[in-house]
């Protein structure tokens, strides 16, 4: 594309008042050949930014429960946002194709994460959106290639609408891939026009969509407003389709944070029956300090508990299964404490025959799920519901009905995707990491190096991200009372170990999560 071209004709993202909102399509008699698309893909988002004279809009894709990708210069006329709470207020509308009606989620934008060099921003969404009926996108992991035919769908203006209600769709074709960019070419009156920045382009994979790239800039040929003379309809869209890792880290949640610090921290079961939460440190690995937690004494008679956001607010909270067979689930207020007990329907009272348990997001919505070896041998992953109950379990297939010989069992994102990991103590000594595949299951088994087979004379395991990169860090009480940290390294390794504060202290400790 020229470089000379003035930027209130290459950019779509940010205009002003009416002339904002966004629509790669058409009316028949719009800027795009085909209709309205009154079904559009459920995660095609409107994004709202700004009020009155400072208001302006852009499209968005839904690409986590809690994530919308879009363009970083819907934010800013030169594309560089401030990490952080968005400078204006921002409300954003998934699922629902005509912005007239009701349905869909809107809700407020709580935090704008901008990619360093690329005209990308993701935006946190205030909740979680778990309305079965929208779903977010797969992120593509392979380039577009010349020649191959792309859907864009926004809502953005027209050829003969301002401020379109209904999603508008077209095709475009890749004419040319250069570095983060490709350059594509609207077929059939196909336009990208202003504020269809962030619009989705996407492809059809064995009938599922995947994102490659999002909308721009353009030279708005057709589009209502532009001279008509401008009759050049080419775009350039920016490649997601190699930072879906970026994408991926970005949205992935700390399942372990009891103090809203974006850091892990870790909870744990003394001998005297009490528990204690202990704060993770970046610098440190753990702070050094400790809050007693609800329950006073009684936590001593609790065989298994686990940590996780089981109630869908981002903070984490504590399942504990009691001596009577019952679980229960504590919601954490996100300053290091948890609230009175509510007891999980799921299973009733038969929780008091399994072995291990552990939490973590093992199916990719973003909610806690649970994990447990039962007496039988076998593993099965029961899915959070994100209101703190559970929903049927189902049984992990690596492994079969070995898991009754595991001496140590927890998870944590070990690899950096956004799914919950498994490592695994068994008896001749060897840790194992075990990748979580997003749908409940996970792959064969990967020894870590670090530690051979000692790892059999830890007493207790669990792991946190204490450093905030995305990685889970693993956590070991040796049978000396000695507790070390182990860095995460984003492939299921370890790093060396590095001593705790607290010294020999910790062999009181009867549960750790």
């Amino acid at each position: 594309m020229p470089a000379q071209c003035s930027r209130s004709r290459w950019a779509i993202g940010s205009a002003v008042a009416a002339a904002l909102v966004t629509g790669l399509g058409a009316t028949p008699a719009g800027a795009l050949n085909g209709p309205e698309s009154t079904t559009p893909p459920s995660f095609v988002a409107k994004v709202d930014i700004g009020s009155g004279d400072t208001q302006r809009a852009c499209t968005g894709t839904l690409v986590d429960p809690q994530w919308v990708l879009t363009a970083a210069s819907c934010f800013s006329a030169d594309g560089k946002v401030a990490a952080g709470k968005p400078a204006l207020k921002t409300t954003v509308t998934v699922g629902r194709g005509d912005l007239s009606q009701t349905g869909g989620s809107v809700q407020d934008a709580v935090e704008l994460v901008p990619h360093p060099d690329r005209d990308l921003v993701m935006v946190k969404l205030a909740k979680r959106i778990l309305d079965p009926a929208i779903s977010p996108v797969r992120v593509a992991t392979t380039p577009a290639a010349d020649g191959e035919q792309l859907t864009h769908v926004g809502f953005g203006r027209t050829a003969t609408e301002w401020v379109p209600n209904k999603a508008h769709s077209g095709q475009f074709t890749v004419a040319a891939t250069d570095g983060a960019a490709l350059t594509v070419n609207g077929a059939q009156n196909a336009t990208v026009c202003q504020g269809d920045a962030g619009a989705p382009a996407f492809r059809t994979v064995e009938g599922s969509p995947e994102l490659v790239a999002v909308a721009s800039r353009s030279w708005q040929g057709g589009c209502l407003g532009v001279d008509p003379a401008e009759t050049r309809r080419d775009a350039v869209d920016t490649r997601v389709d190699d930072i879906a890792i970026w994408v991926a880290k970005t949205a992935f949640r700390v399942q372990d944070d009891f103090t809203g610090d974006g850091v892990g921290d870790l909870a744990g079961v003394w001998g005297d029956g009490t528990m204690n939460l202990y704060p993770g440190d970046k610098t440190n690995g753990l702070a050094g300090t400790h809050v007693q937690m609800l329950g006073g004494t009684t936590w001593r008679t609790a065989p298994q508990i686990a940590k996780g956001d089981f109630t869908n607010d981002g903070q984490a909270d504590v399942m504990a299964v009691w001596t009577d067979g019952t679980m229960h689930v504590y919601p954490g207020d996100g300053q290091g404490h948890i609230g009175d007990g509510r007891a999980v329907t799921m299973g009733g009272t038969t929780w008091k025959t399994i072995k291990q348990m552990t939490a973590g997001d093992f199916t990719g919505d973003g909610n806690a799920d649970i994990m447990t070896v039962w007496t039988d041998g076998t593993l099965h992953v029961y899915p959070g519901l994100g209101n703190g109950q559970l929903g049927s379990g189902v049984k992990v297939t690596v492994g079969g009905s070995t898991w009754g010989t595991v001496k140590q069992l927890f998870d944590g994102d070990f690899d950096g995707d956004g799914v919950a990991d498994v490592m695994a103590v068994w008896n001749d000594g060897t840790l194992n990491y075990y990748k979580g595949l997003g749908n409940g299951q996970v792959a064969d088994g990967k020894r870590v190096t670090t530690g051979g087979t000692t790892w059999l004379t830890t007493k207790q395991m669990a792991a946190a991200d204490v450093t905030g990169d995305g990685i889970s860090d693993v956590f070991a009480i040796w049978s000396d009372g000695t507790m070390h940290l182990y860095g995460g390294q984003a492939n299921g390794q370890l790093a060396a170990q590095k001593p705790m504060y607290g010294g020999t202290t910790w062999t009181s400790f009867l549960l750790l999560t």
